[in-house]
């Protein structure tokens, strides 16, 4: 498949979403019926877009969720809940979607089918983001007041327990303030992940015990986390538009704090808060509230190509 940029628009209705050929920095697709909240967009399977739908004003229906192929400028599949979904993630294999919304509440589907597999109230406070594990075994979510919740996928998929109630594997509440980022570790010896806040702060934990293993300090609250395909090193994109690069070695961890002074090299090169950081075949792509897209020499620090974003584009 051909290298692509996607970029979702914001909560105005009027932005959409655009998606560019990395390498030639061409406009392959514009959807401009999308319009998603907050970690609201997916891929699956490197086939479709999957994308949670804010409430447009006045509408007081339910939820709705729209997938894309990547091929077609047109919603090809539509699938609706009894609330409106704002988080989303899906697992490898695309096989199970999850979706979070405002009153704490997760739904489960099957891909293949669309069926809803199971609903459960698992946070006091609307969910911000959720995340599987690499191996899929699990789902962590979190919310806005800072607490991060691990749920084992074997009971979320029990066929005999209809029930609403779940029992969760592990509640960890070190946060203050409200969750931006899930990052599981794909190292295959090391079951960890990182989380991202508001408060300033990323944090990695094992998944496992839920052990906290170390805390990076920064002088602005946290919007995006992505660790490089190694995983040798930590970006942390802020809210006044930088990303950070920290060293990110799990075998030598043990519970300590990183204060921000301590971080020498910054990627400096948009305006306003990072939104997505992901890394592609060609290096390190960050996107903003500013409207801009860039792909990153993160060797140099420098920004090979900026894609704009804007309505109609």
């Amino acid at each position: 498949m051909k290298e692509a940029l996607v970029v979702c628009g914001d909560k105005s209705l009027t932005v959409g979403v655009t998606i560019w050929d990395i390498e030639t920095g061409t406009r392959l697709l514009h959807i401009p019926t999308c319009a998603s909240s907050f970690n609201g967009i997916t891929c699956l399977r490197d086939q479709y877009l999957v994308a949670s739908q804010i409430h447009r004003p006045g509408s007081f229906a339910g939820g709705v969720i729209f997938t894309w192929p990547f091929s077609k400028p047109r919603a090809s599949l539509r699938s609706y809940s009894a609330e409106a979904i704002e988080p989303v993630s899906s697992t490898k294999d695309g096989i199970y979607l999850a979706g979070g919304a405002t009153s704490g509440n997760v739904y489960l589907w099957e891909v293949i089918n669309g069926k809803l597999l199971k609903t459960w109230h698992a946070h006091n406070s609307p969910i911000t983001c959720l995340a599987f594990s690499d191996d899929s075994s699990l789902l962590i979510s979190g919310s806005e007041d800072g607490t991060i919740v691990v749920w084992p996928m074997i009971s979320l998929l029990d066929e005999t327990d209809a029930g609403s109630f779940r029992t969760p594997l592990i509640v960890l509440a070190a946060h203050t303030s409200f969750i931006t980022g899930l990052l599981p570790s794909s190292n295959v010896s090391n079951s960890v992940f990182v989380s991202s806040s508001l408060d300033g702060t990323c944090k990695v934990w094992d998944l496992v015990n839920g052990t906290l293993l170390r805390t990076w300090f920064f002088p602005q609250p946290i919007t995006a986390t992505v660790l490089d395909p190694e995983e040798k090193c930590l970006f942390s994109g802020s809210a006044d538009g930088r990303i950070f690069m920290s060293p990110f070695d799990v075998g030598l961890m043990k519970e300590s704090t990183v204060a921000s002074e301590q971080l020498k090299v910054e990627l400096i090169g948009h305006k306003k808060s990072i939104t997505a950081l992901t890394f592609s075949r060609s290096g390190l792509i960050s996107a903003s509230e500013d409207c801009t897209a860039c792909l990153w020499d993160i060797v140099e620090g420098v920004i090979i190509r900026k894609f704009h974003h804007r309505k109609g584009n």
